[in-house]
C-alpha cells in the first residue's frame, strides 16, 4: 500500500498545483452581466464545526498565513472543487478569495439537515427532495418493507452500465441512528458536486459514471423510531406487546436493570426482538447471548426470517457488490476481517486505504455468528469490506459527536469509488 499512497500524494499535488498556478487567487473578472451571471450560477456554502472558525489561505496547499478566519454561519461561494477536501471560496461578504478545507463547508440550500436526531420520516422527506433535485442522477427504488410496514429504501447514485458496484448500509441496529444521517449527508454531497468536484485527479462524474453506488440508509426503521421515540413509535399492536415482552424476559434474565423508558432508548434488535446482525446464514446461532426476542443478541428463529435482513441480503444478491461499507457505532474502530472469511488478503489492501483516511484502530474478527459480514466474506463473489463503528460515547449517539463523525466521514464515497474504479 505505499506505492499506492505514493501514487495518491503525487495525484494530489498535481491537482492542487494545476489549479494554484491556473486559477489564481484574485483573478480578475470579466465585467458586466455575463460576470453577475457566473458568479450566482455558483454554489453557496456555509460555514459549519469549525469551533474556533475555519482559516483561509492564500495557498492552495493551506499553509503559511491564514489570510482570514471565518466563523460558523459565514457564507461563501465555491469557485474550485472540491479538489479531495480543498475548495476554493470566495466570501459572500467581502469577496476575498482563497482556499479551505472543503470538509467545513455546507450548501446553505441542502436538503439533508443537522437532526439532533434523524428520523425513518425525516429521510423519506430528505429522499423525496434529493430525487426532485438531482433527477439524472439518483435512483430511488424500495426492497421489502419492514415488519413495521415501513419502506426499505435503496437510493443508487453512479452509470446505469457500470461495472462496479459499492454496498453501502447504516442503521442495522436501532440505537445507532446517527449514521443513517451520515451516509445521506455522504449522499447529497457526493451529488451536488458531481460536476465540478473530484478524487485523486478523477472528477466525480468519471468516479460514479464507471461506479454505481447503492446505499441503504436505515436497513432498521422500526427499530431507530421505538429507540428515539418508545412503544407508541410502532403502528402495530402486536409488535408492542412483543416489545413489552421482550422487557419482561429480559429484566427475568437479568439482562437489564433499567426502566422500560430507558431500556427501549437502547434497543438494537428489530421491532420482532431480532438482532438483525444476526439473522445471517453463515455462523446463524453460534455465539448468541438471547435465546429468546430481546432487545439484543438474538438471532431469531431461522435465517433471514426478518424482512429487513432479508432485504439487506436480496439488494447484495442483486448487485453482487465487490466493495461494501457497513456502519455501525460505537468506539472509533474498523473491522475488515473474519476468521472465516475467504477474502482476507484481497481485503487487506482495501482496508489499509480506508484507514488511512479514516482515523479508526483497526480491528480483526472473531469466529462465525450469523453477522451480515460472516455472511458477506463466506460468499461466492470476492468483496473488499470495512466496518466502521462510529463515534466514541456510549448510544444513541449524543448530537454533539456528527461533526467529528463527519469530519472522518465526509469523503468516504468517493474513496471508495475511486479504489473500484483504480482496480486495486
Amino acid at each position: 500500500m505505499k506505492s499506492v499512497r505514493y501514487g495518491m500524494r503525487l495525484a494530489v499535488l498535481f491537482w492542487v498545483l494545476f489549479f494554484g498556478v491556473c486559477m489564481p487567487l484574485r483573478a480578475e473578472e470579466p465585467a458586466g452581466e455575463e460576470a453577475s451571471s457566473e458568479e450566482s450560477a455558483l454554489p453557496v456554502c456555509r460555514v459549519r464545526f469549525s469551533g474556533q472558525g475555519l482559516y483561509v489561505y492564500a495557498d492552495p496547499l493551506l499553509s503559511g498565513v491564514p489570510i482570514a478566519v471565518l466563523p460558523d454561519g459565514a457564507r461563501v461561494q465555491v469557485t474550485l472543487g472540491p479538489v479531495d477536501t480543498l475548495a476554493g471560496i470566495r466570501v459572500c461578504d467581502t469577496g476575498a478569495e482563497g482556499y479551505v478545507d472543503a470538509r467545513y463547508l455546507k450548501r446553505a440550500d441542502a436538503i439533508v439537515e443537522d437532526y439532533d436526531i434523524y428520523t425513518y420520516e425525516e429521510m423519506v422527506e430528505d429522499i423525496r427532495q434529493l430525487q426532485a433535485r438531482y433527477p439524472e442522477l439518483l435512483r430511488v427504488d424500495t426492497a421489502g418493507a419492514s415488519a413495521d410496514g415501513r419502506d426499505l429504501y435503496v437510493l443508487t447514485m453512479g452509470g446505469k452500465n457500470a461495472t462496479q458496484h459499492i454496498l453501502v448500509h447504516a442503521g442495522i441496529h436501532a440505537r445507532e441512528y446517527t449514521n443513517p444521517l451520515l451516509v445521506m449527508e455522504q449522499l447529497e454531497q457526493c451529488l451536488e458536486y458531481y460536476e465540478s468536484g473530484s478524487f485523486h485527479g478523477t472528477n466525480y462524474r468519471d468516479l460514479f459514471s464507471n461506479t454505481a453506488v447503492h446505499i441503504i440508509p436505515m436497513v432498521n426503521p422500526d427499530g431507530i423510531a421505538l429507540s428515539q421515540f418508545g412503544e407508541s413509535a410502532l403502528r402495530s399492536p402486536e409488535l408492542v406487546e412483543m416489545v413489552r415482552i421482550c422487557y419482561v424476559y429480559d429484566v427475568l434474565a437479568g439482562r437489564t436493570d433499567k426502566p422500560y423508558e430507558v431500556y427501549l432508548t437502547r434497543w438494537k434488535a428489530n421491532a420482532r426482538g431480532v438482532d438483525l446482525n444476526k439473522n445471517f446464514p453463515f455462523g446463524f446461532g453460534i455465539g448468541t447471548s438471547a435465546v429468546q426476542p430481546s432487545y439484543a443478541g438474538y438471532g431469531g428463529l431461522l435465517p433471514f426470517s426478518e424482512p429487513e435482513a432479508a432485504s439487506l441480503g436480496a439488494v447484495t444478491l442483486q448487485y453482487q457488490p465487490t466493495i461494501v461499507i457497513s456502519y455501525h457505532s460505537m468506539g472509533e474502530v474498523a473491522y475488515w476481517d473474519t476468521s472465516e472469511s475467504r477474502y482476507r488478503e484481497l481485503n487487506r489492501g482495501f482496508s489499509s486505504y480506508m484507514l488511512s483516511m479514516v482515523p479508526y484502530r483497526r480491528m480483526g474478527g472473531g469466529g462465525a455468528s450469523g453477522s451480515y459480514l460472516d455472511w458477506l466474506y463466506s460468499g461466492e463473489t470476492p468483496v473488499r469490506s470495512v466496518t466502521f463503528e462510529t463515534g466514541n460515547a456510549a448510544c444513541p449517539l449524543p448530537a454533539g459527536q456528527y461533526p467529528r463523525i463527519w469530519l472522518h466521514h465526509g469523503s468516504v464515497l468517493q474513496a471508495a469509488a475511486w479504489y473500484a474504479c483504480a482496480g486495486l
